[in-house]
Order: C-alpha cells, then structure tokens, then sequence
C-alpha cells in the first residue's frame, strides 16, 4: 500500500474529507463572479510551499480539508501580525 492510499484511508477513518480544486476555492473565498475561481487558487495558492500537499488521483489533485483549515488560520495568524 502507498503512502498516499494510507493517508487517504486514515483521512476517510478519521471523517475528514478530501477537497477538489473548486471545493479548495470557495473554502478559502476565491470567487470570481459567484464562481470558483479554480485558475487563481491552483496558480496563487496550491502553488505555495507553505500549502499542503495535495493527493494526486489519476489526473485530479484531492487536498485533505482539515490541512487546508489549518493552513488558512495560520495565514490569518500571519496577516494580522503583519
């Protein structure tokens, strides 16, 4: 079993859940006129070090939610400091 498949079955165990590209957009308020803004995220936000790594499936990227929740506290944690 790989990596991957573990972490995504200890995801599933755990009730977490796994978030598209879209999803990650409208959960972090990336919206271009009502729309996910799907280019914006991939190109400004999943493309940061900072950011989790996403699960790679077939073609598709899957980040865990509660990562990306964590991820956007600690930014907010960041911005307000500055």
């Amino acid at each position: 079993m790989t990596e991957a498949s573990i972490a995504a079955l200890t995801a599933l165990v755990a009730g977490d859940c796994w978030l598209c590209a879209d999803a990650c957009a409208v959960y972090l308020g990336l919206l271009t006129k009502g729309e996910p803004n799907r280019r914006g995220f991939l190109e400004r936000v999943a493309n940061r070090s900072s950011f989790p790594t996403p699960l790679i499936i077939g073609n598709e990227k899957k980040w865990k939610k509660s990562e990306v929740a964590l991820w956007a506290e600690d930014e907010r944690k960041i911005n307000r400091a500055a």
